[in-house]
């Protein structure tokens, strides 16, 4: 002859129930902090190609620079060349 389980009691049941919800705010929690992980690596990463970019920003303005200073020179020794001479 089998038994019959006996039914939960209501404090049963609710401690199940109780067990089973901490059980997926456990498994909820470690999601985040997955996810949280990832964010933050991946704000690393666009932080540091950032850094990279400015850098390389910085190199290239100094070449305009340099390029504008060196094109102010030639034509101002053409406009003194020129000058110099004029009759007069």
């Amino acid at each position: 002859m089998t038994e019959n389980p006996q039914p939960l009691t209501q404090a049963q049941d609710h401690d199940r129930r109780i067990g089973r919800l901490e059980g997926i705010a456990e498994q909820l929690d470690r999601r985040l902090d997955s996810i949280e992980r990832a964010v933050v690596e991946q704000g690393r990463q666009i932080n540091a190609r950032i850094d990279a970019l400015e850098q390389r920003q910085s190199a290239q303005f100094r070449w305009l620079i340099g390029i504008q200073i060196t094109t102010l020179i030639a034509i101002g020794s053409l406009l003194l060349s020129i000058l110099n001479k004029l009759p007069g």
